[in-house]
């Protein structure tokens, strides 16, 4: 099959590799330890055995991770919405191409939302600098994930982009599966949600046409906006923004990411809501198409972006931010006096102990809940 051997190094599980990568997981301690710690109340051995009974991908995602979101929507936030699940035809296959705020949950709760509605879950693109851990890999690719190649030589890249692109057309086109994938390279941690031209770019190199736009057409692309009212990671991304504001290299230290799955995992995160937006060929129609494919790139690119702004749900915590940060009450109709002194007392609470001038701190923690009122507006 071509999906085994050409993209053998890549690709998440089969059914057939089921039985044998659930025994490696139940094997290692770290796995073992920590799903005691977030499941106390379940025995390990009525885990271990509901693990042993799993024989297929579908198996895994409704009977493990569905139960454990189900369990960590209940501890760590105030409810999961979904809106726009009207703009999808059961049948068709899409290419997902999401806001990223969140390294794991981002792509979980769309297949969530998905899967409560009777459509197929979504394979995840994962970069592999993530995939540190060898049975972190075997559990992210049980539940539909394959691999992004990031850490690539510049003479690799191009190679690397060219099998991303060729495995998503293969998994879109002939083996009629979804696909999410970040609209950039990592999260939007300062909140400005901007499509990377470049990823339409990397979509394109496999098409089967000598014309771009018929070949971005037939990805179904269609854009997908994932708002959390508190992001857990808020403060642990201020040294980074503050950083890169100064102009400075940021480094990042051994096991941040690691660090930030599981406090986005079950940090508090108030309402939650995925808004699927309306499909591209739908928002491309009657659009006049630019000459060359850089302007074509550019012009999806930022057409995503609207669709993305347009339908991304907009929490009291964001106008509050807004209206902070521009020192007025333009958004004051959307929340109350008691929201903005609860959001106060959140936001000196999180940038209390981090180094930094007092002002160009807090202002850098409110431009991340303020950029979405931005960039709707």
């Amino acid at each position: 099959m071509k999906d085994i051997e050409e993209f053998e190094d890549i690709r998440p599980y089969h059914d057939s590799e089921v039985k044998e990568k659930i025994n490696s997981l139940l094997g290692e301690e770290q796995f073992c330890q920590i799903i005691q710690h977030v499941m106390p109340e379940v025995p390990f051995a009525m885990f271990e055995r509901k693990m042993r009974s799993i024989e297929t991908i579908y198996d895994f995602q409704t009977q493990v991770i569905v139960p454990l979101l189900d369990k960590l929507l209940s501890q760590s936030t105030k409810g999961l919405s979904y809106s726009g699940i009207e703009n999808l035809e059961k049948g068709k296959s899409y290419l997902f191409v999401s806001t990223h705020r969140d390294i794991v949950l981002d792509s979980a709760l769309m297949d969530y939302a998905l899967l409560k509605e009777g459509f197929s879950t979504a394979e995840i693109a994962i970069g592999d600098n993530l995939m540190k851990i060898p049975w972190i890999v075997d559990l992210v690719k049980l539940n539909k994930t394959f691999i992004v190649k990031r850490s690539l030589s510049k003479d690799q890249k191009l190679d690397g982009s060219t099998q991303l692109s060729r495995y998503i057309n293969h998994t879109i086109k002939n083996k009629g599966e979804h696909i999410w994938i970040a609209h950039k390279s990592g999260r939007s941690k300062d909140g400005n949600d901007k499509t990377n031209p470049n990823l339409i770019k990397m979509f394109n190199l496999a098409g089967d046409s000598a014309q771009a736009i018929e070949n971005l057409k037939e990805l179904n692309i269609c854009p997908v906006s994932i708002s959390y009212e508190y992001n857990p990671c808020d403060a642990l991304t201020l040294p980074e923004l503050m950083t890169i504001a100064k102009g400075e290299k940021y480094e990042k230290q051994p096991m941040e990411d690691l660090i930030h799955m599981g406090e986005g995992l079950q940090g508090k995160k108030g309402k939650v809501e995925v808004s699927f937006g309306r499909p591209l060929n739908l928002l491309l129609e009657g659009k006049q198409q630019p000459k060359t494919n850089p302007e074509l790139f550019q012009l999806i690119a930022k057409t995503i972006d609207r669709e993305i702004h347009d339908t991304y749900k907009l929490m009291p915590t964001n106008y509050i931010a807004f209206d902070l940060f521009n020192d007025s009450n333009e958004h004051a109709e959307k929340y109350s006096i008691e929201e903005k002194e609860n959001f106060l007392a959140y936001v000196n609470k999180k940038i209390d102990g981090i180094e930094g001038d007092e002002k160009f701190k807090r202002d850098t923690f409110l431009k991340m809940y303020a950029y979405p009122v931005m960039n709707k507006g």
